[in-house]
């Protein structure tokens, strides 16, 4: 009997395809292990999508931190000054005591100021009335002292003897 012809090429193929047939299996089982790990690459690509979208912000976000350093770089020197003027605040509380008490002070002194105003107008009015009376003293010695003019002098440092 004779073998049909399908056999003939199986029995017929080369040890080397045999072989090769023997190893579809691992082929298959390493195959299956590539479509699992390959699998994670769709994740990792869409990760990366999104990591890319985020980072076209940048430029303009650097943009946006310089207009902020510009606009706060007037801090520094404020912040000086407001050392400085931290450091003198005990002061100016007590500048701002000694303030405080200046209208009771001032109303002191405008009540003081009227009273020396009016003792200068009386203090006036009485040496109006010294002048007149020195004038009429010098009226009435003006005879005696023409008169005294007349008497010998004498020392006072001379001894009567």
């Amino acid at each position: 009997m004779a073998m049909p012809p399908p056999l003939n090429r199986l029995f017929g193929a080369p040890a080397s395809v045999v072989s090769a047939l023997r190893v579809l299996p691992q082929i298959a089982e390493h195959t299956e292990a590539m479509v699992a790990h390959t699998a994670l690459l769709q994740k990792i690509q869409s990760a990366i999508d999104r990591v890319s979208t985020d980072t076209e912000a940048l430029p303009e976000l650097s943009a946006n931190m310089r207009r902020v350093g510009d606009a706060t770089a007037v801090l520094d020197p404020m912040d000086a000054r407001m050392a400085a003027i931290e450091s003198a605040m005990p002061v100016l509380v007590e500048v701002q005591q000694h303030l405080a008490r200046v209208p009771d002070t001032l109303e002191r002194l405008d009540t003081a100021m009227a009273r020396l105003s009016d003792q200068l107008e009386r203090m006036l009015g009485s040496l109006d009335a010294l002048s007149e009376s020195v004038d009429s003293l010098q009226e009435g010695l003006g005879p005696l002292g023409r008169l005294a003019s007349r008497w010998p002098r004498r020392s006072r440092n001379a001894r009567p003897e």
